[in-house]
């Protein structure tokens, strides 16, 4: 079964369940700073996002080394990063939206509620952690994955003051772009459904942004040459996780990928 298929059921029962929200208060103690701004902010025009996770489906070792949050949190100011990614989704991920909350609350950057949104809990899920803005993805939708549509769930996120981050694999899917209100947008270089990496699809779907901006180059980026690649498909961003967890100089790897190639 494609990665998918398998996951979203048991994405639904974690949030249908009692406890979802357990944990988080009904008004955010917290709110995290704008992330697209963030990122039309970042530094010669290249934005770094990070990523917390803590699994990485689809690796060959997909459990990550652990970080406790007051490491994770230090390294990533220290590597001047822009913002903040974390998983949310407990089903193969192991993340929880309390995770999310506790990385705003310790870390003062923007957060991206990062998860797998198919239902308004979800939203609201990321409204109580304090997070900037929830990714949304058009694979959900072109793959009929969804009861309500993604106009509808961008619609709630924006009535919650979250701006949403809009995630895409593949030039057939840009319209769905035009549908929504959507604050920034990312190019997966991953395919949800085979979990492998298609550079020529990311490229090309990049390439294609036009005026959807400003557009992240999202998921497989272990070293700078990769970084730029994304920058040389006119991305004007990045995000990163998987690397920066297993780099062995966090905060290095992170100061490398803002060097442009001269290559």
């Amino acid at each position: 079964m494609a990665f998918l298929g398998d996951l979203l059921p048991r994405v639904a029962a974690d949030v249908a369940s009692a406890g979802y929200l357990e944990g988080l208060p009904e008004v955010p103690r917290v709110r995290a700073p704008s992330l697209r701004q963030a990122v039309l902010n970042a530094p010669d025009g290249w934005a770094v996002l990070v990523e917390r996770k803590h699994e990485s489906p689809g690796s060959t070792e997909p459990t990550l080394p652990s970080m406790p949050l007051d490491a994770f949190v230090a390294a990533v100011h220290a590597g001047g990063a822009d913002g903040l990614s974390c998983l949310a989704t407990g089903p193969s991920f192991r993340g929880s939206p309390r995770e999310v909350a506790d990385v705003v609350r310790r870390s003062g950057l923007p957060v991206l509620f990062k998860d797998f949104v198919i239902d308004p809990r979800q939203v609201e899920a990321a409204y109580r952690s304090g997070a900037s803005a929830v990714l949304l993805i058009a694979r959900l939708e072109t793959g009929g994955f969804l009861e309500l549509p993604l106009s509808e769930l961008a619609a709630l996120a924006r009535a919650r003051g979250l701006e949403v981050l809009l995630e895409l694999h593949g030039v057939e899917e840009w319209p769905v772009a035009d549908e929504i209100a959507v604050d920034l947008y990312g190019v997966n270089l991953r395919d949800l459904d085979t979990l492998r990496f298609d550079p020529e699809i990311a490229e090309a779907t990049l390439r294609a942004a036009g005026a959807h901006r400003p557009t992240l180059g999202l998921s497989g980026v272990s070293t700078p040459a990769e970084a730029e690649r994304f920058r040389s498909w006119g991305a004007d961003g990045l995000l990163v996780g998987t690397g920066f967890a297993r780099a062995a100089d966090p905060i290095r790897f992170l100061r490398e990928l803002r060097v442009r190639s001269t290559g």
